[in-house]
């Protein structure tokens, strides 16, 4: 049998000098970075009305017959921001131990809350929690 062998050969070695990579990844991440900013200032110019605020044994009933049925909630932070309310957050109740209500968030994120941090809470909709219409 013959020995082969392999030489490797690269663009560097016959003089090419690539300069455009390192300037087009750079004006990428920078163009996605603004992207992301003035998606993150539309989202939080949104108006958001104030819903009727709700007793703690109401939202603890929604709460818990949303986990016992794994249904979806929309919650109402009862905090102001800027003048306005934060956007429902789209969730489902985890569970709950010492005084923290935990939720899996419909991005996948999960996180969890107090009872008095909760304005408002109602059912969502599970066609619109799975993105489905018919």
């Amino acid at each position: 049998m013959e020995k082969v062998s392999i030489t490797h050969v690269t663009p560097e070695q016959f003089g090419y000098k690539d300069r455009g990579i390192v300037k087009w990844l750079g004006m990428m991440l920078s163009d996605h970075s603004e992207a992301l900013k003035k998606e993150e200032t539309d989202n939080q110019l949104t108006e958001v009305k104030a819903k009727e605020e709700m007793t703690e044994e109401a939202i603890a009933k929604v709460l818990y017959q949303a986990y016992a049925t794994d249904t979806p909630v929309l919650i109402q932070a009862n905090v102001i921001r800027n003048g306005n309310y934060y956007k429902d957050l789209k969730c489902k109740v985890s569970g709950y131990a010492e005084n923290q209500i935990h939720l899996f968030l419909k991005d996948g994120r999960v996180t969890s809350c107090t009872m008095e941090e909760i304005r408002n809470a109602t059912f969502m909709n599970a066609l619109d929690w799975h993105d489905k219409r018919y």
